[in-house]
């Protein structure tokens, strides 16, 4: 039987000659105090229950802290190899640029050397059609004058063919 504050309250024993049962009184009080042991078991428990969840409480909390600190450090970890991936990438990008620019000024200066190269080989070609040209002019005099001679040679043999069938 549960007994509650009211019952106890509302409780009344039957008077006697000498006042209340005393079996009646020792039968509630008997009652009350096993309620009471009952109560003082559940207590027990429910504070063993207590101390157990509130340990359990505390290492959820101290994991916690342990996760919110290895976070914030992955997290500080994250930025700093980000922030050196960035620097190297920039630094990368940067040697990039100064070799692609000494490749353009490298290929520039070939380009203008090639194109003297070029002016050179024109100024040759036309040197050496001038030169062709002179030769040309000189190998046409000489044998215009080759021509000429053949035929003041073939005179002369003439000539001589005529003069010596005449005497």
């Amino acid at each position: 039987m549960k007994l509650t504050p009211t019952d106890i309250q509302r409780q009344s024993f039957s008077a006697r000659f000498r006042g209340f049962d005393p079996d009646e009184v020792r039968a509630f009080l008997a009652a009350v105090a096993e309620e009471m042991a009952g109560l003082q078991r559940e207590k027990e428990e429910v504070d063993q229950q207590l101390r157990h969840l509130e340990l359990i409480v505390n290492e959820h909390r101290e994991r916690e802290a342990i996760l919110k600190n290895t976070l914030l450090t992955a997290q500080k970890l994250s930025e700093d190899i980000r922030s050196t991936a960035r620097k190297e990438a920039e630094t990368v990008v940067k040697q990039a640029e100064l070799q692609g620019d000494r490749l353009l000024e490298l290929a520039q200066n070939r380009a203008h050397e090639v194109e003297r190269g070029i002016l050179d080989l024109r100024g040759n070609r036309t040197a050496l059609r001038t030169d062709v040209r002179a030769i040309v002019t000189r190998l046409t005099h000489l044998l215009d004058l080759q021509e000429e001679a053949e035929v003041e040679d073939n005179l002369r043999f003439l000539k001589r063919r005529e003069e010596a069938s005449g005497q």
